[in-house]
């Protein structure tokens, strides 16, 4: 209900208004509607009414009362559950108590939460339908209705009712709260609407290379790499302002970077290049000089045993020829030399003496000997040396 009022509220053919004896013929009796109807889908009372009647209406008692009453529909959030929590992300909205009595949510077990974006806060205002003027002016709560609960600052503020009809209840610090209200088994208490808005804008995402900052319904907004600035601010739900591009100077930025790199990363393969090829190269060289010195070796000791072999053939050969045993011829004579006669020598020619074969034996012996010892070479001589000791 927005107006009720019960009397005489208008002239007529027969009655003037500017007639002093019927002005302020007429009482306000919107707080006894706002008890019968406000806050409900429909209404009844009885016609005439005592409560009417009671009211200090000053109107002759020829004239006719009536009454004038004026109302608009709100819509409400109806869907709710008995067993867990309604979320509410509008822009704003209505809570009823009308709804909370007769569906029995957004209680303790199942409170209303109204959540905003981030960067956003939540206001709520009361309009309560079962005020006493006279209780407007007490300090103390009246009625408790419910708690609102701001979890992240850890806030219980209490929902108090019954001494104004409309009154501003509560203004978040953050983005999202919890109304629970207390159960209300006595229909004949007036209702309220619990009136929530979300407030202010959300947390701006500032383009890339660019850093934000925000100080309440203002923010300013510049790039990582210059002095450019841009100043927004926050009108109802929306910024306003224009917000630049900080890419396309990072681009440039971003392109002589990775030209210093790319040239810095070629330096370094080439360096690279260099070194690698340098030790191929080296290694290459160490394998070859080791193939090579080992073969060179290998050639000489073959050649070394070669030798080798060809001097212990020709010791054998020698040795088979100055060690051999004589062979005993079996027509000579076994006597001893003082048995057989002496030979006749040839006339004319003289005996050599004993003394001169001798030495003509040992003069052979000799030749025979040094004409070894020239064929011989040192090696072979010391190979022979070794052989004849070890025997």
């Amino acid at each position: 209900m927005t107006s009720a009022e019960y009397g005489h509220m208008s002239g007529g053919s027969c009655i003037v208004d500017e007639d002093p004896r019927y002005r302020g013929c007429s009482s306000d009796v919107l707080p006894l509607f706002d008890k019968w109807c406000s806050g409900r889908q429909e209404c009844t009372f009885d016609t005439p009414n005592e409560e009417l009647e009671s009211l200090n209406v000053n109107c002759p008692t020829f004239i006719m009362k009536y009454l004038r009453l004026e109302h608009t529909c709100t819509l409400v959030h109806t869907q709710c559950s008995t067993n867990k929590a309604a979320r509410l992300t509008d822009l704003e909205g209505y809570i009823s108590s009308y709804v909370v009595r007769i569906k029995g949510c957004g209680l303790t077990q199942n409170p209303w939460i109204i959540s905003a974006n981030p960067g956003q806060t939540i206001q709520l205002k009361m309009i309560d339908f079962s005020t006493n003027p006279q209780s407007s002016n007490l300090v103390s709560c009246r009625s408790v209705y419910g708690f609102i609960l701001e979890r992240a600052l850890g806030i219980n503020q209490t929902i108090c009712g019954g001494r104004y009809r409309e009154m501003a209840l509560y203004r978040s610090k953050t983005n999202s709260i919890q109304i629970h209200f207390r159960k209300r088994e006595r229909e004949n208490n007036g209702e309220f609407l619990i009136k929530y808005k979300i407030i202010g804008c959300s947390e701006l995402t500032p383009p890339k290379h660019s850093w934000y900052k925000r100080e309440g319904d203002e923010a300013v907004i510049g790039c990582q790499d210059n002095d450019k600035e841009w100043k927004v601010k926050c009108t109802g739900n929306v910024w306003i302002g224009e917000i630049g591009n900080c890419t396309q100077t990072v681009i440039q930025k971003t392109e002589v970077i990775t030209k210093s790199q790319n040239l810095a990363f070629t330096s370094v393969v080439i360096m690279a290049g260099i070194i690698g090829g340098a030790v191929v190269l080296a290694v290459i060289s160490i394998v070859t000089g080791v193939v090579y010195i080992n073969k060179y070796r290998m050639h000489q000791e073959t050649k070394r045993a070669a030798l080798v072999h060809k001097t212990y053939s020709t010791l054998d050969r020698n040795m088979q020829t100055y060690y051999r045993p004589v062979t005993m011829d079996q027509s000579v004579d076994n006597r001893t030399l003082w048995d057989i006669p002496l030979s006749t020598h040839p006339e004319g020619q003289t005996m050599p003496s004993a003394d001169q074969c001798t030495c003509a034996t040992l003069q052979m012996r000799n030749n025979i000997d040094n004409d070894k010892r020239t064929e011989m070479t040192s090696l072979e001589r010391q190979s022979l040396y070794s052989s004849i000791k070890s025997n």
